[in-house]
């Protein structure tokens, strides 16, 4: 999370454009030409934590080119010719442990159907809308201090302070059930951020610690009841995905041959090829 005061703000000051949306940024930077100040062309872009809120224009381009636009506290206004998509496939691809085949298998175990949220326990990235549908809006919830549902399926996010700036970010046509998937994103980023700092400290001997800080990634009231997450490893988690990449393998050479009998041979082979967890 980005400190309060700790890093300079390249975005239009807040007390001159405290609000955004995507119907605004497009008539701004028609209009407008001090926004031009704060835009940045950059086809490399990548997220990062200083990331703060993205809208996607995959439908209608702006300027007739640019599928999305990202908010950065450091870079500006960065448009971009690769959708919201592509952005956050690279940083799935680039940052993840495991990708995102991980994130499913953790909601999995902790018994979450629903969220939204592409997160690393200290990041949170959360789509308006379930993010496997089509190129979507995306909010970086550990930028945010509160958000508020409006009428017709809106939502505006506040921003932590940063240099004393403080924005509004308003979304359309979200989720329904938009309030709940941010309370679920929450804990899961949260459960994540519990699991990473137990697999340190317990198995790696390292000191982790715990950050206060103002976003809503770090607000114990936006975590709901949940057990105790004691029992899960990182080690146990990653063994399962493992596995179930490769039991899927054997079914797609099973369906390819059309030899049924082949998903439950290449199961034996390959756990008869395991190498145990031992020095001999």
């Amino acid at each position: 999370m980005i400190k309060e005061n700790d890093t300079i703000c390249n975005l239009p000051p807040s007390k001159d454009y405290p609000i955004w949306s995507e119907r605004l940024l497009r008539q701004r930077i028609a209009e407008d030409k001090k926004i031009l100040d704060y835009l940045v062309f950059d086809e490399e872009y990548c997220v990062s934590a200083s990331t703060i809120a993205l809208y996607q224009f995959q439908n209608q381009p702006l300027w007739g080119k640019f599928k999305s636009a990202i908010f950065d506290s450091k870079c500006g206004i960065v448009l971009s010719g690769r959708s919201t998509k592509s952005h956050l496939t690279s940083f799935a691809q680039k940052c993840l442990f495991a990708g995102l085949e991980f994130q499913r298998e953790f909601a999995r175990q902790i018994g979450l159907a629903g969220h939204n949220v592409i997160a690393t326990g200290r990041l949170a990235y959360f789509s308006t809308r379930s993010y496997n549908t089509s190129n979507l809006d995306w909010v970086a919830l550990h930028q945010m201090a509160d958000y508020q549902p409006l009428q017709n399926h809106m939502f505006v996010f506040k921003t932590v302070s940063i240099s004393n700036n403080k924005y509004l970010f308003a979304y359309r046509n979200c989720s329904r059930h938009l309030t709940d998937k941010i309370c679920n994103s929450l804990f899961f980023n949260h459960a994540l951020y519990v699991l990473n700092s137990t697999h340190l400290e317990q198995n790696l001997g390292w000191r982790v610690r715990k950050f206060h800080g103002k976003s809503l990634i770090d607000q114990p009231a936006n975590f709901h009841p949940h057990q105790s997450l004691a029992n899960l490893s990182l080690k146990s988690i990653m063994t399962e995905v493992l596995d179930k990449k490769h039991l899927r393998y054997g079914n797609y050479l099973a369906d390819f041959y059309e030899l049924p009998q082949m998903t439950e041979a290449h199961k034996k082979a390959y756990y008869s090829s395991k190498r145990p967890d031992s020095l001999y």
